[in-house]
């Protein structure tokens, strides 16, 4: 014990700066910080039953994120592509658990979504057999003891299987009604309640829901992520990837490709946040990136000129002119 004791008074500065920096390491303060990502191959998370390998590759490109510590948050002002910025800020009135719960039922909806357009554009078999819809966000003024993440059963007793069918329901009520609802939080069933109310003339219970669609394929497919991924920007390139796997044609060329927006049911391509973080993330590896068309690819190509990126930024608004460019366009890069 007493040599214990010698050790720690004779070393006890170099013991106190040790313990200082695991603190400043370690200790989380209310801060995010938001840098260029990386790419992730998604062809490689692709498993169709008996599918088709390509040269190239499809990639999604992301945004890090990260809870500022001490020296993160130092390190930051000397990093420009690092933006430090109040968790507020990005929170409001939600917690970060909140949030993150949301954007992985975007990332489950839009990878759905982005299978059902791939094996409709391969001319392969796909059938929804069920709609799953859950609370996606819950508005202040929303009157209702819905939780984020309620997998909504039914509606005073009648199945829900749409978002269309659970809004028609909600039309049909009166301003100040009470609603029952099943839900399944987690993995017990629970009752709620929410009062209807009026926005601009649209009845509503002050929710957000969104439908995760269950189907059936054939052949078979499997989709892996990881449970730190989350967010619908990756819908495009999930789809492109899935019809790639599907069909003989190497939509890749061999070429390294890259791209980000999110994919409804009918193919169209959503805008995304962050895109200034997935271009630099990808401008270094990427021969082509697409992009949603609009406010998206303006803010692209502004980042590209301004940093002189030797990349081809292409603008879509489908996942046919994704499609449709690639076929066109992969040969002339090869060349």
């Amino acid at each position: 014990m007493q040599k214990v004791k010698d050790f720690i008074k004779k070393h006890r500065v170099f013991i106190f700066l040790y313990l200082l920096l695991i603190f400043l390491t370690f200790f989380k303060i209310p801060y995010y910080i938001d840098a260029p990502g990386g790419l992730i191959n998604i062809g490689k998370r692709i498993h169709v039953e008996n599918g088709y390998s390509s040269k190239g590759s499809l990639n999604l490109a992301y945004v890090s994120e990260y809870e500022a510590t001490i020296p993160l948050a130092i390190l930051s002002f000397f990093l420009p592509s690092w933006d430090l910025y109040p968790k507020e800020e990005n929170e409001g009135m939600e917690s970060y658990e909140d949030i993150l719960l949301r954007d992985q039922l975007w990332l489950k909806e839009a990878y759905g979504n982005a299978a059902l357009v791939a094996y409709e554009a391969a001319g392969k078999e796909i059938q929804v057999v069920e709609n799953q819809v859950f609370v996606l966000y819950i508005y202040e003024e929303a009157k209702t003891d819905l939780q984020m993440g309620d997998l909504i059963l039914t509606l005073d007793e009648t199945k829900i299987t749409s978002t269309e069918d659970f809004s028609k329901l909600i039309q049909q009520k009166e301003v100040g009604e009470e609603v029952t609802l099943e839900v399944l939080h987690g993995e017990k069933k629970e009752i709620r309640h929410a009062t209807i109310i009026e926005v601009e003339g649209i009845k509503l219970i002050g929710i957000v829901p969104a439908a995760i669609p269950i189907y059936e394929e054939k052949p078979s497919l499997e989709i892996s992520y990881r449970s730190s991924e989350s967010g619908p920007s990756g819908g495009l390139m999930v789809a492109l990837a899935i019809y790639n796997a599907l069909t003989e044609e190497d939509i890749t060329g061999g070429l390294t490709i890259v791209g980000t927006g999110t994919i409804d049911r009918e193919g169209n391509v959503g805008e995304i946040g962050g895109v200034d973080y997935k271009l630099k993330g990808a401008s270094k590896k990427a021969d082509i990136f697409f992009v949603p068309a609009g406010e998206n690819y303006e803010e692209a190509m502004a980042l590209k000129k301004k940093k002189k990126y030797d990349i081809t930024i292409v603008p879509v608004s489908t996942f046919e002119e994704a499609l449709t460019y690639l076929r066109e366009n992969v040969e002339d890069f090869a060349k």
